[in-house]
């Protein structure tokens, strides 16, 4: 008995560590010689030179790849000792590079208005790369901006390097503030409205994953909140991981928890889900409430899963890891409770989220750009989510302008400096820590109609999905943007990160209801189908998700489900999002752009969408049952080498117009059947480099070779030698293939080479 308590000691001090993210590690990490119920912690590195034992980093130079260490921790206390291992990644060095030139900016400011110059100027280097860099501008004085004229502010970069800015002085609005009149010809239909169908692997996983919340302990999910706001934590076990109390981003699961409550519920209409929903907002509500009562410790409206102590460090400038976004933490609640307003209809919500968006705008008013702006540009420390999108609805649902204000504080001009020049600066920075900025850019935009914000959005958008991606359409290696166009050079293990593609996601729906254009629903089907679907476990009613989906010789999903990462967090909300874009409207048509099995039935439409598959078709069935006043648009699969159309059994010659078939029909069915050939995705830097396809899916080779497989294949012959089965199972060259979105534990090879 004595031993089995000593064990379980051992366990919750081996539980409670906390090293940070060492999935990218390019900072130093503290290993704690003791946990706080009594056991001694002894460690040892397998690479010492890189990390010490004392937990001192020392990157490897630029050149030597990004190494793993993996980090030995015996435990004992009292007589009893246990062994646990961790990996740690870490980041070799930056390239030393040399600036070549520096790309002239042009900056509007208002008469009598003094300019405000960045920080940054984007360069190109001597490897032609365009990188962006901190620079420092001579002064402009106030006599320079005393009427409207144009003059030129020198500034210096590294190298002794010169930069220019152009400064033009003028009162026209409309140079100044340029507005974009434009209304979202169509709109998603409401997930409420969408139910998804027992046939596909897309409701398979949704109820894989609605499970799992009905079996979540709201009391664990509440802990740190009540503990942060002196309240009971109701003997409830503590979360573990990134959310353990000992760790600096606790309270962020909790967040998402309360979106993927929210979207469940939309998409579901689960009442256990909803009154789970209720409880946490009501049990939010008082930890609010009972923060507010002091006030020596809490600011009106705050709410967290801990003090304002890691707000406070930031803004003295305190790095990463001693605190650990605190922003970014703070918009997972808010974006949280703001779902529980919109698809969880619950009002209490909207009045805990308004006074915690106060709270930011009361803060941030204090501070100065220039200090606004270093933190923001701090690693990990001032990483803050796309708190400005939450920030820009909270605007949109109220029309106080304090939210608006807020919102734009968080303006990141290292991202959106390069999207305005239309050059693609990404490599390097952190890949999901800008994508939810610029999200709320164009939240932003929906707000206030600045043109430049759709402008960045727009880019932005293009700049990945061209540059940047990966054939499942995930996007980054270790988390980071590569240098464009470098994909077949950087395939790994720790490729394509979970939440990139969510936020991915997220920005191409919110894109396309500006522009209704297939080439954002092309890339939300890829991605949807071969990474989000492919990140949960199969398996089990775990909510386990993959944090990283590597594409690599010999990979192997990771379903993380206790270490509350954030790509675990956002796999709560993935596999309620599946009925988002599935269907949209406009005002005359209603649109089918995804091939998911489901129905709609809104006010307006009532269809049945179901898909067949063969050896050598994927064929899709849209049953009309009603339609109001409405053309009916299919769109188009690209994957498709030829498609027999029929409506109501009767073969047609149909209409293609901007990537969409056209019906006008008030009622019956319509069939496409689609020819599939196997085909290849090939690497933009190597097109010996190449996925092999089927339809809208990325299939994956069984191997555990770590070594590419080598096949002799082209475009003209893959289709001959990759033989189907019907039933998602390939042949080709004694390798089994089936789609990524089907593998579980097997070890298998997204990429090949061809000869």
């Amino acid at each position: 008995m004595l031993e089995n308590s000593i064990e379980k000691l051992i366990d919750l001090d081996i539980e409670s560590i906390y090293l940070g993210n060492l999935s990218t590690v390019e900072t130093d990490i503290y290993l704690p010689s003791k946990g706080k119920n009594g056991t001694a912690f002894n460690w040892q590195s397998s690479h010492e030179y890189l990390l010490s034992k004392e937990g001192k980093v020392s990157r490897p130079h630029f050149g030597a790849g990004n190494r793993q260490v993996t980090l030995t921790l015996t435990a004992t206390n009292q007589e009893l000792t246990k062994t646990r291992t961790y990996i740690a990644n870490i980041l070799e060095k930056e390239y030393p590079f040399t600036v070549e030139f520096v790309y002239p900016i042009t900056v509007y400011t208002a008469v009598g208005k003094l300019p405000d110059l960045p920080s940054i100027v984007v360069a190109s280097n001597n490897i032609n790369e365009d990188v962006v860099i901190s620079v420092e501008w001579e002064n402009v004085k106030p006599y320079m901006v005393e009427k409207e004229e144009e003059f030129v502010v020198k500034g210096l970069v590294k190298d002794d390097v010169t930069a220019m800015a152009k400064v033009v002085v003028t009162n026209n609005e409309n140079v100044l503030t340029p507005k974009l009149i434009m209304k979202k010809p169509v709109q998603a239909c409401n997930i409420k409205d969408v139910t998804l169908l027992p046939q596909s692997d897309f409701y398979h996983q949704q109820q894989r994953v609605l499970e799992c919340l009905l079996n979540v302990n709201d009391e664990s999910m509440l802990y740190n909140f009540r503990s942060a706001a002196g309240l009971s934590t109701k003997d409830a076990s503590p979360m573990t991981g990134w959310d353990a109390p000992e760790c600096k981003l606790k309270g962020h699961t909790t967040g998402h928890y309360l979106s993927a409550l929210s979207l469940c519920y939309g998409a579901t209409e689960n009442e256990k889900i909803k009154a789970k929903l209720d409880y946490m907002v009501d049990e939010l509500y008082i930890c609010q409430q009972e923060m507010a009562k002091c006030p020596d410790k809490f600011a009106f409206g705050f709410l967290s899963g801990y003090g304002e102590e890691q707000f406070n460090l930031l803004e003295e400038y305190t790095t990463y890891p001693t605190i650990w976004a605190p922003y970014y933490t703070l918009h997972k609640i808010m974006a949280g409770l703001r779902d529980c307003y919109i698809h969880g209809e619950n009002l209490k919500a909207l009045g805990i989220l308004k006074d915690i968006g106060l709270w930011v705008y009361n803060r941030l008013s204090k501070l100065t750009k220039t200090q606004r702006d270093k933190m923001w540009s701090m690693y990990i420390a001032g990483e803050f989510g796309g708190i400005n999108e939450v920030l820009a609805d909270l605007y949109m649902i109220t029309n106080d302008e304090r939210y608006i204000t807020a919102s734009k504080y968080f303006d990141n001009a290292k991202l959106y400096l390069p999207m305005k020049m239309k050059i693609d600066a990404l490599g390097n920075l952190h890949a999901n820590q800008h994508i939810p900025q610029i999200i709320g850019c164009l939240r932003q935009f929906d707000a206030t109609g600045e043109k430049e914000r759709f402008e960045i959005a727009d880019t932005f958008w293009s700049f990945v999905t061209n540059n940047h991606i990966y054939s499942i359409g995930g996007t980054g290696e270790t988390e980071m943007f590569k240098p464009a166009k470098q994909i077949a050079r950087f395939i790994s293990e720790k490729t394509a990160e979970s939440c990139a593609s969510y936020n991915m996601l997220k920005l191409t729906g919110m894109l396309y209801e500006y522009y209704p254009e297939t080439k954002y629903m092309e890339y939300y089907e890829t991605t949807v189908t071969n990474h989000i679907l492919s990140s949960g476990d199969i398996s089990a009613p775990t909510g386990g998700s993959t944090y990283f989906m590597g594409v690599n010789p010999g990979a192997q999903k990771e379903f993380n489900f206790s270490e509350n990462s954030c790509c675990h967090g956002t796999g709560f909300e993935n596999h309620f999002k599946y009925g988002e874009y599935i269907y949209s409207k406009s005002k005359d048509s209603l649109y089918v752009n995804l091939f998911i099995p489901s129905r709609l039935q809104s006010s307006d439409a009532d269809i049945e969408l179901s898909t067949e598959i063969s050896s050598t078709n994927f064929n899709i069935t849209v049953k009309v049952n009603s339609i109001s006043s409405k053309i009916l648009k299919i769109r188009k699969p690209l994957w498709a080498k030829n498609i027999d159309v029929k409506v109501n059994g009767k073969h047609i010659e149909a209409i293609v117009k901007n990537g969409y078939f056209s019906f006008d029909l008030q009622s019956g069915v319509v069939e496409l059947q689609c020819t599939c050939n196997g085909y290849l995705s090939k690497c933009v830097d190597d097109e010996k480099t190449v996925s092999v396809c089927w339809g809208p899916y990325v299939l994956a080779a069984i191997s555990e070779q770590s070594e590419f497989i080598l096949f002799d294949i082209n475009d003209e012959t893959v289709d001959q030698q990759l033989i189907h089965d019907g039933s998602l199972n390939f042949v080709m060259e004694d390798y089994r293939f089936k789609p990524i979105n089907r593998i579980d534990k097997e070890k298998y090879h997204v990429y090949v080479k061809i000869k």
